[in-house]
């Protein structure tokens, strides 16, 4: 039920209502509306402002958070994670949010550094997802198409990848059964994520005509022979499928947790599936600059792994990293087999 409508919808973006009742833009990265680009002298300004907000007293911070639902988010999440909801909330433009529950506040917020790396991340993965997933498709014409996305929330880096590949390559995806297979915990995201595709399935919309299911099972990385179990019984090994974790898996994960799930990937896969997603950089630049700061002491409980010590967990669940992309705070990374 729409408790909170979107008054001022955007020609060609798709609208989707979340659990709480509220009508929200479904993020597709190829609309102009969720473009973004941003060059170092913008960034390093962006990272300036979030160092210097370290000196806001906590009960100011606290105040402020009663008054924006983005803000309050964060403040929420200090010392675990933020919600697949609230993390796709902060992946919006400031343009994109509505009247009806964000203000001033949240339009400031949502141009501010964390809320650009959730964009910039989601973006990414996207992009190394649909890449692998073309080439998954490529070798197995006509067969069924899986996508696995753990701890994936609404999904969006699996739904934006697909709107990826309909939009170069509409033939590859055209009389495919597809299925997206969302392993979390959490179900608001996930009830979004199912309501979002049937919005960009609809006539007009950009996967119309395409056959695409939501299948949303309840997981907890820490038992990774449920996952072993649910993807044994999918059979992929004559399938066109890949994988992802965006902001999940390997930003938030033990390490012995990360290896077991690729690990149960790996038996269960076939040869040609990637894995995707975000490793929190551990180098002399960003990272450096924001585990100085103070603030940092109330946010979500982010692992800085790095991309060395990243490569050492892959391998021992005998993957490696095939690619690579560079964002300001993270790494994503394509997997593949060995």
């Amino acid at each position: 039920m729409i408790l909170v409508p979107e008054k001022n919808k955007k020609a060609g973006v798709c609208y989707a209502v979340s659990d709480d009742g509220l009508e929200l833009p479904v993020i597709d990265i190829t609309h102009p509306a969720f473009a973004f680009e941003m060059d170092d002298a913008k960034l390093n300004a962006l990272i300036d402002i979030f160092q210097r907000s370290a000196s806001i007293p906590a009960a100011a911070l606290q105040a402020v958070a009663q008054k924006s639902i983005l803000v309050r988010g964060f403040v929420e999440s200090a010392g675990t994670y933020t919600t697949g909801m609230m993390t796709y909330l902060n992946k919006l433009e400031p343009d994109n949010l509505g009247e009806g529950y964000a203000n001033s506040i949240d339009r400031q917020w949502a141009a501010s550094l964390a809320p650009v790396t959730f964009r910039w991340r989601m973006r990414d993965v996207a992009r190394l997802l649909a890449g692998g997933l073309g080439a998954a498709l490529a070798a197995h014409p006509g067969a069924e198409v899986h996508l696995i996305n753990i701890a994936g929330g609404p999904a969006m880096d699996s739904l934006n990848a697909l709107i990826l590949l309909n939009k170069e390559n509409p033939a590859q995806l055209a009389g495919r059964q597809i299925t997206i297979h969302v392993f979390d915990l959490d179900t608001q995201g996930p009830h979004f994520g199912e309501r979002a595709l049937q919005a960009l399935l609809a006539e007009g919309a950009p996967m119309a005509g395409l056959q695409i299911l939501f299948n949303h099972i309840p997981y907890d990385w820490a038992q990774p022979a449920v996952l072993q179990e649910q993807l044994a019984r999918l059979d992929l090994h004559n399938s066109a499928a890949a994988g992802s974790s965006e902001g999940g898996l390997f930003e938030y994960a033990a390490d012995e947790d990360i290896v077991a799930n690729l690990q149960a990937l790996h038996a269960c896969v076939p040869a040609d599936f990637v894995m995707v997603g975000p490793v929190v950089r551990n180098d002399q630049t960003l990272d450096e600059r924001l585990k100085g700061s103070d603030q940092l002491a109330g946010r979500p409980a982010t692992r800085f792994i790095g991309l060395e010590a990243f490569q050492k967990l892959a391998k021992r669940g005998a993957w490696t990293i095939a690619r690579s992309l560079d964002g300001p705070m993270h790494q994503v990374v394509s997997l593949s087999k060995v």
